[in-house]
């Protein structure tokens, strides 16, 4: 199993005005094939911040998935902000367990 996380740091009102577009590119993306999960989410204690968790069955899923319209799409939204951060991490993994 692959593993994405990772970190975006925006303006929170530039966060705000791509919300409709990050919905739109995590509806697409959890109905492609290999996608076990792919979420976005706002951190509870600093607005600028937005997670990323992606688990996907393989490599070749994940490089399929950066090739989709609806991820150019995403980075073309994304390149128009000010990103202040970006810290994204691939992990190869087993399935984990239970805690």
């Amino acid at each position: 199993m692959i593993i994405v996380m990772g970190k975006l740091r925006i303006d929170a009102e530039a966060i705000e005005a791509a919300l409709p577009a990050a919905r739109k590119v995590v509806a697409a993306t959890q109905s492609e094939d290999g996608c076990i999960q792919y979420d976005y989410s706002r951190d509870i204690s600093d607005p600028e911040i937005f997670h990323i968790t992606e688990r996907w069955t393989s490599r070749e899923a994940l490089a399929a998935h950066l090739k989709t319209p609806h991820v150019a799409e995403w980075i073309a939204v994304l390149s128009g902000m000010t990103m202040k951060e970006r810290n994204i991490r691939i992990y190869d993994t087993d399935e984990g367990e239970a805690l």
